[in-house]
């Protein structure tokens, strides 16, 4: 299913592009005159989408995996709301989703997440159409897993975690009207990297009411859902 939601997203790529294509071909050269103002190159409101995808070495990822890597399908939305010269600050809230399964102990174990980001961006414009970023924002991770013990039902652990994003990029303009003042849609490329941190779980499966069941808890050890991360993410600007 998570691949599945993967290939959707790019799919929609090509609709994107349909519909932020200018009427006539953009000049890519350096712009003069009133063309020279960022304008809304720089404040927008941008929509992304696209994947995310994290390194994680804990140990306490091993029932639900067979290797490291977590991918996840990435959303967010972004306000730029403040420009100085080439630099702005941007207002971003983002969510994350992902599912793992396998098997631990002869048993189907399944992990389901997802991530909601709230914080700043601040973005530098080496080019009109190139900006470097930079964010350093605070996330909230809802974690559920489950194990198929084969007894009378399921056993779950649902957990709530704080943690934070710390990654550094470049959104690339691909598509857009050359002049700072046209409020026509944009389309952007984004590329970021940086690492994740995400508080542990003690997946820890007490055993439940019904009967038959297991008479001591099941432990997995520790979960810890950080490490290196990358994102990468079609975007649509507007104002």
């Amino acid at each position: 299913m998570m691949r599945a939601s993967i290939v959707y997203s790019w799919l929609a790529l090509p609709a994107l592009l349909l519909l932020t294509q200018p009427a006539s071909a953009q000049d890519r050269g350096e712009p003069d005159g009133d063309d020279a103002a960022l304008g809304t190159h720089q404040k927008h409101v941008r929509f992304d989408l696209g994947v995310r995808t994290q390194f994680v070495s804990s140990e306490g990822l091993d029932p639900f995996s067979q290797d490291d890597v977590v991918p996840q399908f990435a959303m967010g939305a972004s306000w730029a709301f403040l420009a100085r010269d080439r630099f702005s600050l941007a207002a971003l809230a983002g969510f994350d989703y992902g599912s793992l399964s396998s098997e631990a102990r002869s048993s189907e174990t399944s992990l389901e997440m997802m991530r909601f980001t709230l914080g700043p961006e601040a973005r530098y414009h080496v080019l009109r159409l190139l900006a470097v970023t930079a964010k350093l924002a605070p996330t909230l991770t809802r974690e559920d897993a489950q194990i198929s013990t084969g007894l009378a039902e399921d056993q779950s652990k649902v957990a709530w975690k704080l943690g934070f994003d710390a990654t550094a990029g470049a959104a690339v303009e691909v598509f857009g009207y050359k002049s700072g003042k046209s409020h026509r849609p944009r389309l952007w490329l984004t590329a970021e990297g940086g690492y994740g941190w995400t508080a542990p779980t003690e997946l820890t499966f007490s055993p439940g009411d019904g009967a038959p069941q297991r008479a001591a808890p099941l432990e997995l050890g520790e979960l810890s859902l950080s490490g290196p991360l990358f994102r990468i993410t079609a975007a649509l600007s507007i104002w």
